[in-house]
C-alpha cells in the first residue's frame, strides 16, 4: 500500500504558516502536520489557524499536532494549556486529525472523543527519542491506542542501529497483521531511519512524513526525493517476477512466458551485469556478496518504471526482507521448485555459478536450498514445480495463475 505523504508545517507566524500550507496545497502530496508548538503566536488564533489552513489546503488532509517537550516537541509549545486546547479543538470539529501524545495526554480527551465522535479523528502518538523499543513495548502502545478508543496509532522512535530499523519494520508488519483494520504509522528517525520512511508502507504504515523545506524530525526526507521512490516502488502489482533457485529455469521459462504474453523479459542479474560494467562472478569476487546483495537492492526500485513485464531474480535475491516487500508490491511472485538432483543436471556444465565454485554436488545443492527455501516459500504468491514439465506447459501454468 502506497503511504500518504505528510508535510509539516513548522513557521513561526501566522502568515508564514499560510504561506507555506499554500505551498504545500501545491504538491502531489496527500496531507500537512501543522506544529502548533512552534506557533509564536496566542492560544485564542489557533482554532482560527486551523480553520485558514483547511481553506487553503482544499482537499489535502490536515493533522494538527502539538508535541510536548517531554516527546521531542518546542519549548515554545508548553505555553499552550495542552488538556484544553485538545479537548477545544475536538469540539470544535475542525481538523482532518489531531495528534494526542498516548503517554501524555489525559483521559478527558480520549473520553471526550469516545462520547461525541465527530468530523476529527484521533491519533495516538508515542516518540522515543533514545532508542527503539522492545516487541513487548511497541506492541503495547497500539494495544493501548485501540483499547482507548484512538482512530490511529503512531510510533516513532531512535535507531542505533540499521538493525533497529529492520526490527522496527518487522514489529510494524507484525502489528498491522493483528490489527488489519487499525491504521498506524510507523517510523525509525535520524539517518538510519531513512529507509522506514521510504519503505514503511510496504510494511503496513499508512503515513510517511516528508519535509518541502523545513523538517519537523531527524531524519526527514525531502519531498522532491521521496515522490520518485514512491512512484516507483508502489506502482501497483503489474509483473510476474520469477524467483527460486539456481537452475530452477527461471531464464529459460521467462522467456517462454516473454514470447507468449508478448511482455519484456528482465533479468536482474543481466541488468546489474550491464549496469556495473562486470560479470556477476566478477562482482562477487572483487566486491564480495554483500555489496552484490545491496545492487539488487537498489534496482528493484527501478522495476516500478516499466511496463508489464517478466522479472526473472537472482537466486538469492529474496534473502532480504527488504526486497521480498519491494517485489510483492510489484506484481505477483512465482516459486519455481525443482528437486536438487534436477538442479545439478541442469547446472553443472556451467562455470557463472559463484556460489557452487567447488562444490558442484547434488549433496551440496541440497544443503543451500535447504536454508534457502523458507525465504522463497516466504516471498511467494504463486508456486510452480518445473520437475519433469515442458517449459510450454509451466509458462501456460503460470499466466494461468497470474492473469
Amino acid at each position: 500500500m502506497r503511504p500518504d505523504i505528510c508535510v509539516p508545517i513548522v513557521e513561526f507566524t501566522r502568515d508564514g504558516i499560510v504561506e507555506e500550507a499554500k505551498k504545500i496545497a501545491a504538491l502531489p502530496v496527500e496531507m500537512a502536520e501543522w506544529r502548533v508548538d512552534f506557533f509564536a503566536g496566542y492560544e485564542r488564533e489557533i482554532l482560527s489557524v486551523i480553520e485558514e489552513l483547511k481553506r487553503v489546503l482544499k482537499d489535502k488532509k490536515l493533522i494538527v499536532t502539538l508535541r510536548t517537550e517531554t516527546e521531542g516537541g518546542e519549548p515554545n509549545g508548553g505555553r499552550f494549556d495542552y488538556e484544553a486546547l485538545l479537548l477545544n479543538i475536538l469540539k470544535q470539529d475542525l481538523t482532518d486529525y489531531l495528534d494526542a501524545e498516548v503517554r501524555q495526554a489525559p483521559e478527558t480527551v480520549c473520553r471526550y472523543h469516545r462520547e461525541h465522535p465527530g468530523f476529527t479523528k484521533l491519533i495516538g502518538s508515542c516518540h522515543d527519542f533514545q532508542k527503539t523499543p522492545e516487541k513487548q513495548e511497541f506492541e503495547a502502545l497500539f494495544d493501548r491506542a485501540e483499547r482507548e478508543g484512538y482512530d490511529v496509532g503512531k510510533f516513532a522512535c531512535m535507531p542505533e542501529t540499521p538493525e533497529d530499523v529492520d526490527r522496527l519494520l518487522a514489529m510494524t508488519a507484525d502489528v498491522k497483521e493483528r490489527k488489519p483494520d487499525f491504521p498506524i504509522i510507523t517510523m525509525s528517525m535520524g539517518e538510519f531511519g531513512k529507509k522506514s520512511r521510504l519503505y514503511g508502507g510496504l510494511y503496513g504504515s499508512s503515513v510517511s512524513f516528508g519535509a518541502r523545506e523545513q523538517s519537523s524530525a531527524p531524519g526527514q526526507i525531502a519531498v522532491e526525493d521521496m515522490i520518485p521512490v514512491f512512484d516507483k516502488i508502489y506502482a501497483g502489482k503489474k509483473h510476474i517476477i520469477l524467483i527460486g533457485f539456481m537452475g530452477a529455469g527461471k531464464s529459460t521459462i521467462a522467456k517462454e512466458l516473454s514470447s507468449r504474453s508478448r511482455r519484456a523479459e528482465i533479468d536482474t542479474d543481466a541488468w546489474i551485469e550491464k549496469s556495473q560494467g562486470q560479470s556477476i562472478p566478477d562482482i562477487f569476487e572483487k566486491e564480495g556478496e554483500a555489496y552484490f546483495r545491496d545492487l539488487e537492492t537498489a534496482m528493484i526500485d527501478e522495476l516500478g518504471t516499466l511496463k508489464p513485464s517478466i522479472i526473472s531474480c537472482g537466486g538469492g535475491m529474496v534473502l532480504r526482507e527488504i526486497n521480498v516487500r519491494k517485489l510483492q508490491a510489484l506484481g505477483e511472485v512465482v516459486l519455481l521448485t525443482a528437486k536438487p538432483e534436477t538442479v545439478y543436471e541442469r547446472v553443472r556444465g556451467t562455470d557463472n555459478r559463484p556460489l557452487l565454485r567447488g562444490h558442484m554436488s547434488v549433496e551440496y545443492i541440497e544443503k543451500l536450498m535447504g536454508q534457502r527455501m523458507p525465504f522463497y516459500e516466504r516471498a511467494a504468491t504463486v508456486r510452480v514445480s518445473t520437475d519433469r514439465k515442458m517449459v510450454s506447459a509451466i509458462a501456460k501454468e503460470i499466466l494461468e495463475k497470474c492473469c
